[in-house]
């Protein structure tokens, strides 16, 4: 793969017959699967075609090469969640509701893309490597929104006074299991009033957390 920055395409300007609706949609979501599972240097445009339903003429009329379907795959639609988590933590709401926000933003824009979650997890230990350096680096802006909203919270007393940073990563921690290992009669409703509560109330009972040592649980 080139060494250079990585930089998401923009989509390309079709000609001859319009582009079918949905196509590069269904596209990306099978090319996703097949990364996940495979090398880069494995992938085959051909294999990314037959699983998406399309013919490779089709395929390189979207995307001219396999780079630039990969670095699709990886970024198309992260600028849309930047813009949602932005709107959430902007929103007159109580810190609380803007951390329920936060979650349903995240849940609901990865219901249907639990493979990306893999796929990312497997490039988040390849420091050298030009493209994750570009995820890292919109990864950290996401954060950053999320952050501002944790700290919000804490400075209204409805979460503990701990790194708001470290916060943050707990709460991304909780929604990548919960979209990684969540089952198919969970449903997103669901889901987010699990993840907000278990992020504010914490999992354990009252009698739990006396048992914790140091007395830990008391320091609310």
């Amino acid at each position: 793969m080139p060494t250079t920055a990585a930089v998401p395409p923009s989509p390309p300007a079709h000609r001859g017959r319009p582009p079918i609706a949905g196509l590069r949609e269904n596209v990306l979501r099978a090319a996703e699967k097949i990364f996940t599972d495979h090398d880069y240097h494995e992938v085959l445009m051909e294999d990314v075609a037959r699983g998406s339903g399309v013919g490779k003429g089709t395929l390189y009329r979207y995307f001219p090469s396999k780079r630039d379907l990969y670095l699709a795959v990886m970024f198309e639609g992260i600028e849309q969640l930047h813009a949602e988590l932005e709107a959430a933590v902007e929103q007159p709401a109580t810190p609380v509701r803007k951390i329920e926000l936060v979650v349903r933003c995240i849940l609901a824009h990865f219901w249907d893309r639990r493979f990306f979650f893999a796929l990312i997890h497997r490039n988040e230990h390849k420091p050298d490597d030009p493209d994750n350096q570009e995820w890292v680096r919109r990864r950290a802006q996401l954060s950053r929104i999320i952050q501002r909203a944790v700290q919000e919270a804490i400075a209204a007393g409805y979460v503990r006074r701990i790194d708001p940073r470290i916060a943050t990563e707990m709460l991304l921690g909780m929604l990548r299991g919960a979209n990684r290992y969540r089952s198919t009669h969970d449903s997103l409703d669901a889901m987010v009033a699990a993840v907000t509560e278990v992020f504010l109330c914490g999992a354990g009972t009252p009698a739990g957390r006396r048992l914790v040592p140091n007395g830990h649980a008391e320091k609310r």
